[in-house]
C-alpha cells in the first residue's frame, strides 16, 4: 500500500507542515549555510506574487527617478532660457540708454 505523503511519518517523504522546509534546512546545514523560510519559499515558487510586487516597486522607483531627473533638466533648461532673456533685455536696455 502506498504511503500518503501528507500523513506520512517518515520525515524524508512527508509533505505536511514544516517538514519540507526542515529537509531543505538540513541539506543546507550540512554545507554550513544558514537558510531562512523566506529563501525556501522563494526557491519553491511560493512567493511569486511577492517577488513580482518587489520587482514592480523597484521598476516604479526607477521610472520615478528618471521622471524626476527629466523634470530637473526641464527646470534647468527653463532657468537658462530665462537667464538669457534677462541678459539680452539688459544689453538692449544699455544700448538704448547710450
Amino acid at each position: 500500500m502506498l504511503e500518503d505523503r501528507l500523513s506520512a511519518r517518515n520525515p524524508d517523504t512527508a509533505n505536511h507542515h514544516w517538514i519540507p522546509f526542515l529537509r531543505y534546512k538540513r541539506e543546507f546545514e550540512v554545507s554550513g549555510k544558514q537558510v531562512s523560510v523566506n529563501e525556501w519559499m522563494r526557491e519553491t515558487g511560493q512567493l511569486a506574487e511577492k517577488i513580482a510586487h518587489e520587482e514592480s516597486v523597484a521598476l516604479a522607483a526607477i521610472v520615478a527617478a528618471e521622471k524626476q531627473a527629466e523634470a530637473q533638466k526641464e527646470i534647468e533648461k527653463e532657468a537658462l532660457k530665462k537667464k538669457k532673456e534677462i541678459l539680452s533685455e539688459s544689453k538692449l536696455k544699455t544700448k538704448l540708454d547710450k
